[in-house]
């Protein structure tokens, strides 16, 4: 008895030695390994895998993950290293995860982008394999919790320094724009996609690109801190004088336009020339490095005098290169239009370069 004891103390003392224990963003105590050197993604956590570096990592992925021309900057960065993994889930929004496959592909840990607690707990509970929640901070974006996301997995990866340079770097973009404007503009954002590719009458009243750049969002109206669709009788009684779309809902729009016209040119900021797309805010939950390049798409548009020597392109890729590792703002381009002038044609929707 007393070697048996003495053998399960040590074996405690061994466990103890290479684990740590740590707080997710749901407030969820995990215990995880020291030292990771498999790991699962789930629900676009990779997402922050991928800022770590730590995207060789990954044993096998959702389905959604190899999906080629997705406009998620992970999935454009990471098709080469994923496309010969294993499946253990199906992506999108409807999330369907194989416990089996799972405990087959023997991770040390489970990350997963969620809001709800009891989704990582009943996963943590059947696989038997720590689970750690990250996130973007729900249906309304929150800034705080996405940055706490990245220290937290650079914490579980042992990448702190890594983490704390993202983070530095998202800090300093902030900066960039943070100057508070003599006569703010104020503007509408329309076609966020929600659960799929949506119109002009889906919104955000809490638009991350429009706080930073300083920018009144006429969304708010709506009453909602977060994504809202509206009709389009509220639309058009914004009178909005600038517009900008999502370019995730380019196809609807383009829908949209055909279908009822008369609500496009009702819209003053059509008839000013001040409709811009934007790169996809929203595929797969959020696209946060997008949408801080968004910022500066947004910050030009409304203040051109002040960034007249701004490069939306060029900054957009900054980002993608220091927190994805490549440029990707032609992939991003080439699958949803890029930064462009939007105009009404006999044909459509028409895109034109910016400075046309």
């Amino acid at each position: 008895m007393a070697r048996l004891t003495v053998l399960v103390l040590v074996l405690l003392v061994a466990v103890s030695a290479n684990a740590k224990n740590i707080t997710d963003v749901l407030g969820r105590k995990v215990t995880v390994p020291e030292k990771v050197d498999r790991l699962i993604a789930l629900g676009s956590s990779m997402t922050f895998v991928t800022y770590m570096k730590a995207q060789n990592l990954a044993v096998a992925v959702e389905d959604i993950d190899k999906r080629a021309n997705f406009p998620k900057p992970y999935i454009y960065a990471n098709m080469e290293l994923v496309k010969n993994l294993p499946l253990v889930g199906k992506g999108g929004p409807v999330q369907s995860f194989n416990a089996e496959a799972i405990i087959s592909h023997k991770p040390d840990v489970i990350f997963i982008n969620t809001d709800d607690k009891t989704i990582p707990d009943n996963l943590q509970r059947k696989i038997r394999i720590p689970v750690v929640a990250v996130g973007y901070g729900g249906k309304s974006f929150d800034l705080k919790t996405y940055m706490r996301s990245i220290s937290l997995t650079g914490e579980v990866l042992g990448r702190q320094k890594r983490a704390a340079e993202v983070n530095a770097y998202i800090g300093n973009i902030i900066s960039r724009l943070n100057t508070e404007p003599a006569h703010k503009v104020s503007a509408y954002v329309g076609g966020i996609a929600y659960k799929g590719f949506q119109g002009i009458d889906s919104t955000s009243g809490n638009f991350l690109p429009f706080n930073i750049a300083k920018v009144n969002n006429l969304g708010a109206k709506a009453g909602r801190n977060s994504q809202i669709f509206v009709n389009k009788e509220f639309v058009i009684s914004l009178s909005p004088q600038m517009v900008f779309l999502d370019g995730e809902g380019l196809a609807i729009l383009q829908k949209q336009y055909r279908d009822d016209p008369v609500l496009f040119s009702k819209l003053p900021a059509f008839k000013n020339g001040k409709v811009f797309l934007l790169l996809p805010n929203t595929a797969y939950f959020v696209n946060p490095e997008v949408m801080l390049a968004n910022s500066f798409m947004v910050a030009k548009a409304a203040y051109p005098e002040k960034y007249a020597s701004l490069d939306p392109a060029s900054e957009a890729d900054k980002i993608f290169e220091m927190l994805d590792g490549t440029a990707l703002y032609r992939q991003f381009e080439k699958d949803s239009g890029g930064y462009r002038r939007v105009v009404l044609s006999a044909d459509g929707l028409k895109l034109e370069p910016l400075d046309k």
